[in-house]
């Protein structure tokens, strides 16, 4: 009986002390070298509903952290520089090395996909994925920092992922590629959301309506996008543990 309790002390200690937050190597943007942005509109409609993610298409995917931080700056430059914004716009850059590069963070506003900046955070994965999926280091990546973001209540557990895609009106955009698309299709709470391109009434935003969609597709069952809460080491520390026991 005594070992039958250590071991279920061991299972419930493992399996709340995984933080998906913590599974993911993270790179904030002083780590980066992010330039200051020139003005900051803070989010004021937390927790969000949706992610939507997207690809940088150009410049191409990164392996390692040198350049996949190249690859960030360059990002901000074109976003600051060409297109005039304020910032970087995605909330959050992946590499292929399976690391996460803060873009505007958890509480500013994004500028990644019109109609949706106030209402989802976007991810974006370097490279081209028109064709080939991205790797398993970026999305498992992926996975877990949305997961992380419903930990630390900035998206609700009842949550959505679309596309760059999908959000906006058909042939807008080829965003995030179908490698992409076909990838994340099989995760539990991606949404087959399309925006039509129709106008809205005057109570209505893209979010509301996509959101409703989703639900009728869905439904409300909050559902982990990955098996974030009992990582690899932890399931073989158990193995042994009950091992020993048993033996």
């Amino acid at each position: 009986m005594r070992n039958v309790l250590a071991i279920c002390f061991l299972l419930s200690t493992v399996a709340h002390g995984q933080s998906p937050c913590d599974q993911v190597p993270f790179v904030s943007r002083n780590g980066w070298g992010a330039r200051p942005p020139t003005s900051i509109t803070n989010l004021t409609s937390k927790p969000f509903s949706f992610y939507v993610i997207h690809h940088t298409y150009q410049p191409p995917n990164c392996y390692d952290d040198a350049s996949c931080i190249e690859r960030v700056k360059w990002i901000q430059d074109f976003h600051q520089k060409d297109r005039g914004w304020v910032d970087i716009g995605y909330h959050f850059l992946v590499g292929e090395n399976g690391k996460v590069y803060e873009g505007r963070g958890w509480n500013r506003q994004g500028a990644h996909a019109p109609g949706w900046n106030n209402d989802a955070f976007g991810i974006c994965i370097i490279g081209d994925f028109s064709t080939a999926a991205p790797n398993q280091a970026a999305l498992s990546a992926v996975k877990l920092w949305i997961d992380c973001g419903i930990e630390l209540g900035h998206v609700k557990k009842e949550h959505f992922i679309i596309t760059h895609r999908q959000s906006q009106r058909p042939g807008y955009t080829e965003c995030p590629g179908n490698g992409t698309i076909d990838a994340i299709k099989p995760w539990p709470r991606y949404c087959s959301y399309q925006n039509s391109g129709a106008n809205l009434t005057q109570n209505q935003t893209q979010a509301s309506v996509g959101r409703q969609f989703c639900l009728n597709e869905l439904g409300s069952s909050a559902t982990s996008s990955s098996f974030s809460s009992i990582s690899f080491h932890s399931v073989l520390a158990i193995f042994l543990f009950v091992h020993y026991f048993i033996e």
